[in-house]
Order: structure tokens, then C-alpha cells, then sequence
């Protein structure tokens, strides 16, 4: 990895957060978020809105659910009539974590919050327009970088990029698992069908979860989409506290 995973040292398994960076380091080869050249010309409600994105992020990365090793397994056990019996096993954070995991979140993801990434990379994006300097095109290369990196995020599942890179590099034409997931409406869907609200997707998501294997699959791939975002907000914070010269 180019760099330390960003607030590993916050959680109890930093190894489950060196996972995700590996993951990101192939599929992006992101530079060095702490590297980022330093920005003047911030106003006080610009720096305001910055360390409130910082303070949700420094939170954030002590939530067990980012560094939890969720899985599900299925296996079948042979009935004395001979039959199969379907065996679900699924490995997820606690329901409360997941819970409040998901509220903090929002505050980040949802572009409706004063302090979500996407008003911060906004707010970055004007000063790295406005600041004509020897470091100029270092930072707009940076920031480039890093915005491109969450449209895919909020695009595909970081396991399915990862897939797809290796298999481009050696040339192998293959049907990808997870090709089909996409972050963003799935973690809406359990936004506001359950964790946040029970208003719009709720039936829709009670239809995704018609069986205890549809329920555990799509669950965790509702946890991994918000665990891979949740990791590149907490890189992109290592960039904006530089920027800002905290």
C-alpha cells in the first residue's frame, strides 16, 4: 500500500481495515491523502463544515462494522429421507451497530447533509480552482483522483472492481460475480425501507427479503457497500485536514 490505512489505529482490527485499503490500492492506486498540498482561503463556515466532516469520519472509523469480517455460508445437510436441507450461517456486526453505523453514515453519503462528502469535495474543488500556485496541478490531480474513485464506489462493489481489474490485466473473459449490486440504491433501500426510516423501499426491500438467504445476501452486500465507502471517506478526511493545514 502507498499509505497506512487512514484511522486503523481508531479500530480493533486493523487488519479488517488493511483489507479494504489493499482492495482500493489495486483497483485505484489512490496517492497519499496526506500529502495533499495545503489550501488557503477558507472562510470560517468553510472550516466549520470541514472538521464537522472530520469529527463524523473520526467517529466513524471506531464503528465495529467497518473492520467486522462479514460473511454468509451456506451449506446442505442430507435428511435421514434422503433430502437436502439448506443451512444458512450468517457472520454480521451486532443489529444496534449496523443501526447506528447506518445514521452516521448518512451524514456523510446523503448529498441533503451540510457536512456530507459531497459538499466537502465541493468546498475543496472551488479552493483548488482558486489557488494558482506551484502546487496547483498536483492538487487538482489529487482531487481528481479521489472524486473519480467515489463515483465507481457509489457504482459497483469494490470486490467486483477488483475482479474485473485482474481479470482485464490477464486478458480473461469472464461473468463476474456481483456485477449486478449497486451501492448507491441498495443502501438507500435499507436506508429507508428499515435501518433510518420505514417509508420508501420498505416493500421493495421486504420483497429483496423474501427468504433467510435473500435477507443474508442482500444484507451483506448492503454492508460491504457502506464499509467500502465509509473506508474512502476516511481517506478523503486524511486529504481535507492537509488541505486545511490541521
Amino acid at each position: 500500500m502507498r499509505f497506512a490505512p487512514p484511522y486503523a489505529d481508531r479500530c480493533a482490527n486493523p487488519s479488517g481495515y488493511a483489507y479494504w485499503w489493499q482492495l482500493m490500492r489495486l483497483v485505484f492506486d489512490l496517492p497519499d491523502p496526506r500529502k495533499f498540498p495545503p489550501l488557503t482561503g477558507f472562510s470560517a463556515e468553510e472550516i466549520s463544515v470541514v472538521r464537522r466532516y472530520n469529527t463524523c469520519c473520526e467517529e466513524l472509523a471506531e464503528s465495529s462494522v467497518l473492520s467486522h469480517a462479514t460473511r454468509v455460508n451456506v451449506s446442505w445437510n442430507r435428511a435421514d429421507d434422503g433430502s437436502h436441507q439448506e443451512k444458512i450461517t450468517a457472520e454480521f456486526p451486532a443489529r444496534e451497530a449496523i443501526r447506528g453505523t447506518t445514521v452516521l453514515f448518512r451524514q456523510l453519503f446523503s448529498n441533503e447533509e451540510r457536512a456530507s462528502y459531497n459538499t466537502v469535495r465541493k468546498l475543496i474543488g472551488r479552493r483548488v480552482h482558486d489557488c494558482k500556485d506551484a502546487e496547483s496541478d498536483r492538487r487538482a490531480e489529487m482531487q481528481k483522483c479521489w472524486n473519480g474513485a467515489h463515483g465507481q464506489l457509489r457504482a459497483y462493489l469494490l470486490t467486483f472492481l477488483a475482479d474485473r481489474k485482474v481479470c482485464d490485466a490477464s486478458g480473461w473473459k469472464a461473468e463476474l460475480p456481483d456485477a449486478d449490486v449497486k451501492p448507491e440504491a441498495l443502501i438507500k433501500l435499507f436506508q429507508y425501507g428499515d435501518l433510518i426510516h420505514w417509508g420508501d423501499g420498505a416493500e421493495e426491500l421486504s420483497r429483496l427479503s423474501s427468504d433467510e438467504f435473500k435477507r443474508s445476501w442482500n444484507t451483506m452486500h448492503y454492508l460491504t457497500a457502506l464499509t467500502q465507502l465509509s473506508h474512502f471517506y476516511l481517506g478523503y478526511s486524511l486529504l481535507t485536514k492537509s488541505a486545511i493545514g490541521s
